[in-house]
């Protein structure tokens, strides 16, 4: 116990150490809402990206740029593929007044200063995360950063969770990466995969059996458990998958209000129409043949599927690459042609050399722009529309180099900006404009 004249000194001792730490809590929690405040923000929607998006910096100061690029660049964004981050930064008269003129480089300056480095070959490749490159797109009048984010593995933590995340890779071997993020998702991700990457009827048909099939599986090996019968390697581990069956049944029903939904709303493709009301009328006539009175939701159903206006379909998510790529290719091809089998300049057999690769790029952006659970056919639809919009490469009709009237001169190639090209040809068509993104229906299949 302290002496009478030790009390003061322990006292202020005391209340010292009250105030320190006092400020010191104030000081965490200030930085807690802080981060709180930046995740709340642009930056935040920008860390919760799941694909490829735009964001507006209108009104942007140096003061934002370095903020936003340090809540949302500094750190690796948990991603399993590349996105693309596009930042409007600046465009037309009708828009100009909302950015500065320095924006642009002002935005680029708070990347780097985050240790992103400016590179006019970025693509949406793994190969490019930690990058940026400005684009002028003088079809929307824009004018853009591109920022491709460094990626962090979802969920990564201590040695513990390395183990965890590789159980579960172990454990999703048999699922494709859709259907693995589709069962393992939380609600919230849940609801903007529906939203965002389920965009058409199909999609979502196709999401929802995928769950209906797995939750129709588990219980059927259920029984066999109940009846102490011998599971199969294969059903013992989906039957003690860490994925709950309960969570994929509440997201089977998230999923088929959804799709229900958007039946009544009309929002269903050509395509979608016909398929879905086939499938509507076949359970028609199997009530009908037994006897019974069809329900009036089905008839309801049925009507509203007959009446719905077709939606088209939704662009492919590269398309713009997938043109660039075949229209090249198309200019190289008649190129070769054009010389027919003789030595070209220096610049044309540099451009011949580079076919492969364009056609490597085509491929991959094609791929890339399969959407989540979508049918072949309905792809090949969405491929072949983006394709048609492609204009074949003409041969010149006079201007350019020698030759007038569809003589000899025609099609001579020239060079253009270190591409060969077509001298004189017809520029590519330019593809019309896409509809808004479709999000399609599901009726009372029960």
């Amino acid at each position: 116990q302290a002496s009478a004249a030790e009390q003061p000194l322990c006292s202020q001792f005391d209340l010292l150490l009250a105030q320190s730490f006092c400020a010191s809590a104030l000081l965490f929690f200030a930085t807690l809402h802080s981060d709180e405040r930046d995740m709340s923000g642009l930056a935040g929607k920008v860390r919760r990206s799941v694909e490829s998006d735009e964001f507006d910096l209108a009104g942007y100061d140096q003061a934002r740029c370095d903020e936003l690029a340090k809540a949302a660049f500094t750190e690796g964004i948990p991603l399993a593929n590349m996105v693309r981050l596009s930042f409007v930064v600046g465009g037309g008269k009708l828009v100009r007044q909302k950015y500065s003129d320095d924006l642009p480089k002002l935005f680029m300056a708070s990347l780097s200063n985050v240790g992103y480095v400016n590179d006019e070959s970025a693509a949406v490749e793994v190969g490019s995360a930690g990058k940026y490159k400005y684009q002028h797109d003088t079809n929307k009048n824009l004018k853009f950063v591109h920022v491709f984010p460094r990626l962090a593995a979802p969920d990564t933590g201590d040695a513990g969770e390395d183990e965890e995340d590789e159980e579960e890779e172990e454990a999703d071997e048999d699922l494709t990466e859709e259907q693995r993020r589709l069962l393992r998702s939380s609600d919230e991700q849940f609801e903007r995969i529906c939203d965002e990457a389920l965009m058409t009827y199909g999609q979502k048909k196709n999401a929802l059996d995928f769950m209906k099939a797995r939750v129709a599986k588990w219980n059927e090996i259920d029984e066999k458990v109940r009846n102490c019968e011998q599971l199969s390697p294969e059903e013992d581990k989906l039957y003690n998958s860490d994925i709950d069956i309960t969570s994929i049944e509440a997201k089977d029903k998230v999923l088929s209000a959804k799709i229900q939904e958007f039946i009544e709303k009309g929002q269903l493709s050509a395509h979608d129409q016909k398929n879905l009301l086939a499938t509507l009328e076949g359970k028609l006539a199997q009530i009908e043949k037994s006897g019974k009175k069809a329900p009036a939701k089905l008839l309801e159903t049925i009507k509203q599927v007959k009446e719905c206006d077709p939606k088209p379909l939704p662009p492919l998510r590269h398309a713009e690459k997938i043109k660039e790529h075949s229209r090249k290719i198309a200019q190289l091809k008649s190129l070769e042609a054009s010389l027919k089998g003789k030595l070209g300049t220096i610049e044309q057999t540099r451009a011949l050399a580079e076919e492969p690769l364009h056609k490597e790029a085509l491929e991959t952006f094609t791929q890339k722009s399969r959407g989540w659970f979508e049918s072949e056919d309905v792809f090949q639809q969405r491929l072949e529309a983006c394709l048609k919009s492609v204009a074949a490469p003409k041969r010149s009709s006079g201007s350019g180099s020698g030759g007038g009237g569809g003589g000899k001169g025609a099609g001579r190639p020239s060079s253009s900006g270190g591409f060969t090209t077509v001298s004189g040809g017809a520029r590519p068509a330019k593809a019309k404009g896409a509809a808004a993104s479709t999000r399609n229906a599901f009726g009372a299949l029960g």
